[in-house]
């Protein structure tokens, strides 16, 4: 466990480890309890310890003193400097950095070192390697060309896609398709693709789950795609894509983030793409 430091509001000085259960080490949240003589522990080590770990008490009973006490103390987040404002309970904190937009994601690109959060990230690649980026909304199908490279989508609410179209030799093109995320969560979305690679073909290839990663692994290695081989060589062929959002906001706080992070974007250096029908 390493060490906790301390955190200077005002003057006043706390070690944060007092907040923390002296058990599991994890910071102690609602409901707390304690033994006869006031040694705090947290729930899920109450429920399987039968006598207090620091003396011989055997009882517990919660303490609502110290869960006004920790309900009140306020950290910033440690992607503060990514630009995220939140102040966050002490006991939420990991919780809440784990799923931070404003955590560090990677560019993909061989040799390049940059790292940001995402909206950084999208501006970085479609800046300096050039990525061509186009803008979408959810359930509104719109069109990609058959083109070889990566490509960076942007969606109404803030979150950045990318999708990557790689030859495949004896196949075609596999298609590949993840949200960038600082880290990976429940998917929240799906993709549907339809086109046509040949007079008499039509395919409709579906994902049910786009996954999310940081790209700390590079480009996304697998696929869900295959865009069989064209006599024409894929010219003027065009995806008919469809992404859905399958998550109902109930946060009003993750919302906030969201539409902050859509605020950010600057829509001057990515105008979006107009490939009409296929």
């Amino acid at each position: 466990m390493e060490p906790k430091g301390e955190t200077k509001v005002d003057g006043v000085r706390m070690a944060m480890g007092a907040l923390d259960c002296p058990v599991c080490y994890e910071p102690l949240g609602p409901p707390i309890f304690q033994c006869g003589v006031g040694h705090l522990i947290c729930k899920s080590c109450c429920a399987r310890l039968k006598k207090c770990p620091l003396c011989i008490r055997t009882a517990f009973e919660r303490c609502y003193g110290m869960e006004r006490v920790v309900e009140s103390i306020e950290v910033p987040c440690c992607f503060a400097n990514n630009g995220c404002t939140k102040k966050i309970a002490y006991f939420n904190k990991k919780k809440h950095e784990k799923a931070c937009r404003h955590g560090p994601c990677f560019c993909p690109e061989p040799g390049c070192g940059f790292t940001g959060p995402v909206v950084a990230l999208a501006n970085h690649v479609t800046t300096q390697h050039k990525w061509p980026s186009m803008k979408f909304k959810y359930f509104e199908q719109f069109n990609l060309p058959l083109e070889p490279g990566p490509r960076v989508l942007h969606a109404p609410d803030g979150n950045v896609f990318l999708i990557n179209l790689t030859p495949a030799e004896a196949l075609g093109h596999t298609i590949s398709l993840v949200c960038i995320q600082p880290e990976a969560t429940d998917s929240r979305f799906g993709c549907t693709m339809s086109f046509s690679s040949f007079p008499g073909h039509h395919q409709i290839s579906t994902m049910d789950a786009v996954r999310s990663s940081s790209l700390s692994d590079g480009m996304p290695k697998d696929f869900f795609c295959v865009v069989p081989k064209s006599k024409y060589g894929g010219i003027g062929m065009f995806l008919r894509t469809t992404i859905d959002n399958k998550l109902v906001h109930e946060d009003g706080d993750e919302q906030e983030d969201e539409d902050d992070d859509d605020e950010s974007y600057d829509e001057d250096e990515d105008e979006e793409e107009d490939f009409g029908d296929a």
